[in-house]
């Protein structure tokens, strides 16, 4: 029971770490919450339905390859690494938007985005498939359940004006999200390596 936990943990965490950085969808997720924190939160829950659908292709993708799915966690933490990079190379700046969609339409809008964004699909193929084997399930829903919290949360946040707290606040998320990212890909290329002796 206590290492189910560990692994729940261990995947909220990571989900943290992933959601929390300014990024492409974090942007479009402030941009819709300034209208409100419905419009944001339904623009997240699109991509993390996006997430959920990527995670099942790769679950049964990794069955496929078998014992060579191992190999991809190469990739992945190179996945990983590029990641971390970005983050710290990144700036958030959200848009203003002018449209009138609804939360619905701003949801399939999430949804969409999530299944074209080349990026976030080769994550699960690579980074997300060694995340899934290295930790288990109770990670993997640890995981979902920290980017539930983020869309519920933050827009909210960027609706009541409190998620921009100047230059050192930006700072500071890139810079803590960028290291915990890099710690997961290290224990990642660990165990790729481990798994190959």
């Amino acid at each position: 029971m206590l290492q189910q936990f560990y692994d729940f943990a261990l995947g909220m965490a990571f989900g943290f770490l992933l959601a929390a950085p300014p990024g492409p969808m974090n942007a479009l997720i402030a941009a819709e919450a300034t209208r409100s924190p419905i419009h944001g939160t339904s623009v997240g829950l699109g991509a993390m339905s996006a997430d959920g659908i990527l995670m099942v292709i790769t679950y049964f993708f990794s069955r496929v390859l078998g014992y060579y799915a191992h190999y991809l966690y190469f990739v992945g933490f190179a996945v990983m690494i590029y990641l971390a990079v970005s983050i710290l190379r990144s700036t958030f700046s959200p848009r203003n938007s002018g449209s009138n969609r609804s939360p619905f339409l701003n949801y399939f809008m999430g949804v969409s985005m999530g299944l074209t964004n080349p990026y976030q699909v080769f994550w699960w193929l690579t980074a997300g498939l060694s995340f899934m084997s290295i930790f288990g399930i109770f990670s993997v829903v640890g995981l979902f359940t920290a980017i539930l919290i983020w869309v519920l949360v933050f827009p909210y946040a960027v609706y009541v004006g409190k998620v921009y707290g100047g230059s050192r606040v930006d700072f500071a998320v890139k810079l803590i999200s960028a290291l915990g990212i890099m710690a997961f890909a290290i224990y990642i290329l660990a165990n790729a390596l481990w798994l190959l002796t």
